[in-house]
């Protein structure tokens, strides 16, 4: 027997086994135990997915039921206060950018949210000094060049001239 009849005699009993292993199966899926089981495995996934959102629920409820008003009353004062002096900050940088909303989430912890919007985009007066943003990168970069020089560390920054585009690759250390 040569070694293509080998190899044709093993793919078929190979095909044969395939074929009697998909009748067994389909015998199994056609059972009605079978198809039993499957059913009251679904209805007991089905009431478990149930009381776990309804576990969860109830904690959620719990967990806002736990924040101390006088610490969320705290985070909300030093939230706008930080806004108040970053946006003092930002006027006198001649940013036309202000944070405008603080968004506070009631989680444990509590977590602070700020959006930002143009000037233009609320009613705020221009002063005529406002710098565009891609200077004040610049400023920030050549400030921290100094420093770096100062300090005898380069802090492996990219040297970025006016008018380069910014990534925020070239920002972030």
């Amino acid at each position: 027997m040569g070694f293509l009849q080998r190899a044709k005699d093993a793919a078929s009993q190979a095909a044969e086994q395939a074929r009697q292993a998909a009748e067994q199966a389909r015998a199994k899926a056609t059972d009605p135990t079978t198809q039993e089981r499957l059913r009251h495995g679904m209805h007991q996934a089905g009431e478990s997915a149930r009381s776990a959102g309804g576990a969860a629920k109830r904690g959620l409820s719990n967990i806002v039921d736990k924040i101390d008003p006088n610490l969320l009353a705290d985070i909300v004062i030093k939230s706008t206060a930080l806004q108040e002096k970053t946006n003092a900050a930002l006027r006198t940088k001649g940013s036309p950018y202000r944070i405008a909303e603080v968004t506070i989430t009631a989680t444990l912890p509590p977590q602070i949210g700020f959006s930002i919007a143009r000037v233009g985009d609320i009613e705020e007066i221009l002063t005529g000094k406002e710098v565009d943003s891609s200077a004040l990168v610049q400023e920030v970069l050549a400030d921290e060049a100094a420093e770096a020089a100062t300090n005898g560390d380069s802090g492996g920054m990219a040297e970025v001239q006016i008018g380069d585009a910014v990534s925020e690759e070239s920002i972030l250390p």
